[in-house]
């Protein structure tokens, strides 16, 4: 008892120092999501914000480990780092609340200037239940699990559980409360992800009699309305996929109950992701049941209104899956979010899909820091990972540029263009001009890799900016403008600062007679002119 009551006075002590340093008499607006016809983005400080991220691993959310990596966000020139929050640290007694790491996170991220994607790992993560606390684990009577279809308990909670939904669901209120008392002035914290990759792994649904009872029962009146559905049981409404739709309609009805309890202490946008079902035999169970999976957005959409988005995780290597996804996740009802994608040059060309085709409100690598469990890792630690190094140089080139990004997504004036294996050339059109952009630049390159990615951005008619790396570009008028060909009124390199542009040179000569973005990467203001066939010289001299 002495030893708690010191512990007690100490942790209040340190919680009004610290609350002296986090509240200051500042008010930045809440963070949110705005949908309006269909376009989404996501505002920060009261201004649209594109996360350029780096997700932790999943054991990393420590001091010492965080100590070691923020160094590292610094060379990755991310803007927000995605980190998990254990439920069994912050509860390890029932109904006694530990925020020490917590703060000390938040401090430290204010402090490197760099915003927080906080991941509740709770009841759910990756098809699992590892991070509820010890007190559950062990008392599975009052804090039940799933069964399979065998009978046999597994280490996934059970969603038609209150007992587990309201102890998750108070703790999570528990931190939403207190991350409002220490950063509401601040907004350092801009997003919450309920669970992680929810679902059930090795079984397609609960097989408990509680759950078979209501698997056998009548479908709720509120999913058949939405689905637009007749009524009837689970096997009767959706045949071969019964057991996973309800597992989703019970899990994604879990979710959104601890968010809503969540949103009543401090309303952040809220999120939950999904472990892809596009692998392998797309078998429930295989892949979590229940989680927010492609075939199960419109459960989700149905039941969990407060969650405000369904986030997609994409390591899949191929750019028409990469793309595939992106499209599926990019609805009207669903702002795209890639909160966890795989390192290198090849992720580095597929966050330019998202950001200029998709409109994704966020990109982030998963695994930034090196400190992590495994004996093998062979890095160095005290560097970024060089698999970082071309999404280090897509956000040193996007980050200035995050205004004009996002004035443009969703109005079809941005686009991209990447270059992929056997993929040596993309056409974009735009109100009155074509763009050719032709990869293989630069021709020295050693390796072979692709590494052509471009975002166009149109601004006006004749007048368009380019960020990207090592590709060629063309424009031509629009056939059927009245224009034979264009002329570069200027070409200017440069960048943005705090929105405003930049101009560094003026590209002329030899740089306009290529036309082609830099290794390194590059901003460019173009301007053009439509010609007709008497006004220009086949064979324009560009050396003056």
């Amino acid at each position: 008892m002495i030893k708690r009551y010191f512990f007690g006075v100490f942790a209040g002590i340190s919680m009004l120092a610290s609350h002296h340093a986090f509240c200051q008499n500042t008010s930045k607006p809440i963070p949110a999501l705005v949908s309006k016809n269909g376009r989404h983005t996501l505002m920060v400080d009261g201004k649209p914000f594109l996360i350029l991220g780096a997700q932790m691993w999943n054991s990393s959310g420590w001091p010492d480990i965080l100590d070691k990596t923020w160094p590292q966000l610094k060379e990755l020139h991310c803007n927000t780092l995605e980190v998990p929050i254990y439920w069994e640290n912050i509860e390890k007694e029932q109904g006694k609340y530990d925020f020490t790491d917590l703060d000390k996170l938040i401090l430290d991220a204010r402090r490197e200037n760099i915003r927080l994607v906080l991941l509740w790992f709770a009841s759910y993560k990756n098809g699992s239940s590892q991070y509820i606390p010890v007190w559950m684990k062990e008392n599975t009577k009052q804090y039940p699990r799933m069964l399979n279809a065998g009978g046999q308990p597994i280490q996934v909670q059970a969603t038609i559980s209150d007992n587990n939904r309201n102890a998750d669901a108070r703790a999570f209120s528990a931190v939403m409360a207190h991350i409002r008392q220490i950063d509401e002035a601040h907004r350092t914290v801009i997003m919450m992800q309920v669970e992680n990759e929810p679902g059930s792994l090795g079984t397609d649904r609960d097989y408990s009699p509680e759950a078979t009872k209501l698997f056998n029962g009548q479908v709720p009146a509120k999913l058949l309305s939405a689905m637009k559905k007749k009524p009837g049981t689970w096997q009767q409404v959706f045949g071969f996929d019964a057991p996973e739709t309800f597992s989703a309609y019970y899990m994604a009805q879990y979710i959104n109950y601890v968010t809503a309890e969540g949103k009543k202490q401090y309303p952040l946008p809220m999120y939950a992701n999904a472990w892809l079902r596009e692998n392998r035999f797309e078998r429930a169970g295989e892949h979590p049941s229940g989680g927010p999976t492609s075939n199960m957005i419109g459960v989700y959409k149905a039941v969990a209104p407060d969650i405000d988005l369904l986030a997609v995780d994409i390591y899949n290597r191929n750019y028409v899956q990469f793309r595939d996804l992106c499209e599926k996740y990019a609805r009207p009802d669903n702002a795209l979010f890639v909160p966890e994608t795989g390192k290198g040059m090849l992720f580095a060309r597929f966050h330019y899909y998202a950001i200029g085709d998709y409109n994704t409100i966020g990109v982030a690598p998963y695994g930034i820091d090196p400190y992590h469990g495994d004996p093998n890792d062979q890095r160095d630690k005290t560097k970024l990972d060089e698999k970082f190094s071309a999404i280090a140089a897509n956000y040193r080139l996007l980050e200035p540029a995050i205004p004009l990004i996002t004035t443009l997504q969703g109005t079809g004036k941005l686009k991209a263009a990447v270059e992929e294996d056997g993929l040596g050339e993309k056409l974009l059109h735009f109100s009155n001009y074509d763009l050719l952009l032709t990869f293989g630049f630069p021709s020295y390159k050693t390796t072979k890799e692709p590494t052509g990615r471009v975002l166009v951005g149109e601004i006006a008619p004749d007048e368009f900016y380019l960020i990207g790396f090592d590709a060629k570009f063309q424009f031509r008028p629009r056939l059927g403008s009245g224009f034979s060909a264009s002329e570069l009124i200027y070409v200017e390199e440069g960048t943005f600062e705090q929105g405003v542009w930049r101009r560094r040179r003026i590209w002329n000569g030899d740089e306009v007679y290529h036309s082609t973005l830099t290794p390194d990467g590059v901003i460019l203001k173009v301007k053009l002119r439509g010609l007709q066939s008497d006004q220009y010289n086949t064979r324009p001299n560009f050396e003056q």
